[in-house]
């Protein structure tokens, strides 16, 4: 959409931009331009386009005038012309929407009731406000999401399958298509399946959504571990030294370990012990198990 007239004359809206019609089943292919009035030249709403062979790339008709009023059709194969469609008296079809009451919380029409209200009545604040509560809600919902590991996906639409062989080759521009097999056979046969896809016309309703997305899929550990602060080692140890003995006691040896007699009448633990006469103390090694003993040296000694 382009805006012309925004410093001087009359201000009027363009349409400018490029539109394709695929058929798989006839290998065709509508290459269809929205033009915009050149500076110096040309004329507002012209239209003009291409319809190939997808297969062989060989034109086969072209598409000119204006989309506002006269198109025609031009056979490449023999020259004929003839008349496509003539708008200048056709009346336009306005769309039905079902009532706000029909609707989900997450139909745009109903999301956004608020804030389009507060913006025709020029109240910014409150549009401002209810703006701001929807990103909210969704800023919420979006961690929410990271927290439980759930990757989005769009309730109605997928990702394209392109590349070479794959179903939809030729369409990776696309970001994403409606999830929904139309194969009908008849016109009211597709009409069946679309209406299928999700609640349209008036009468239809459509259930209430929590967190979007429809499909959930679960993020690899190691993502969801990522994304989440880093837990301290066991036991409250702020540094592991990567001994293999970390949390491990020493093998207790009746043998070699024996208890000093003061500590059995109240000597505070892991404080040095007096060496009692005739009473050595034995160490063992708690990696080599070698003993190691301790006497009170004896005087002259």
């Amino acid at each position: 959409m382009y805006a012309r007239g925004i410093l001087f004359g009359k201000m009027k809206y363009e349409l400018g931009d490029h539109s394709y019609v695929r058929c798989p089943e006839h290998n065709l292919i509508a290459d269809i331009e929205f033009k915009t009035k050149g500076y110096f030249g040309g004329t507002y709403n012209a239209i003009g386009g291409t319809i190939k062979n997808e297969k062989t790339g060989e034109n086969l008709f072209e598409l000119s005038g204006m989309w506002s009023g006269e198109m025609t059709l031009k056979n490449l194969m023999t020259g004929h012309k003839e008349i496509l469609f003539n708008a200048t008296n056709a009346k336009a079809t306005l769309p039905t929407v079902r009532s706000l009451q029909e609707q989900s919380d997450r139909e745009s029409q109903k999301l956004w009731y608020s804030t389009v209200v507060a913006i025709k009545e020029q109240n910014h604040n409150d549009a401002t406000d209810e703006k701001t509560k929807i990103e909210d809600m969704q800023r919420e919902e979006a961690a929410q999401r990271v927290n439980e590991g759930i990757e989005w996906h769009p309730k109605l639409f997928r990702k394209v399958l392109g590349g070479p062989g794959g179903p939809e080759e030729g369409e990776e521009d696309l970001d994403w298509i409606l999830d929904a097999d139309i194969d009908g056979k008849t016109p009211e046969a597709k009409a069946q399946q679309i209406l299928a896809i999700t609640p349209i016309v008036k009468g239809q309703t459509s259930q209430q959504n929590n967190l979007p997305p429809k499909q959930q899929q679960m993020l690899p550990q190691a993502q969801i571990q990522a994304r989440q602060p880093p837990v301290s080692a066991s036991g409250g140890d702020l540094i592991d030294f990567g001994s293999d003995h970390v949390g491990q006691p020493p093998e207790s040896n009746p043998t070699t370990m024996q208890t000093n007699t003061s500590q059995q009448q109240g000597t505070p633990k892991g404080l040095q012990q007096p060496l009692q006469p005739g009473q050595p103390i034995k160490r063992q090694d708690t990696i080599t198990s070698e003993v190691d003993e301790f006497v009170d040296a004896k005087d002259g000694e």
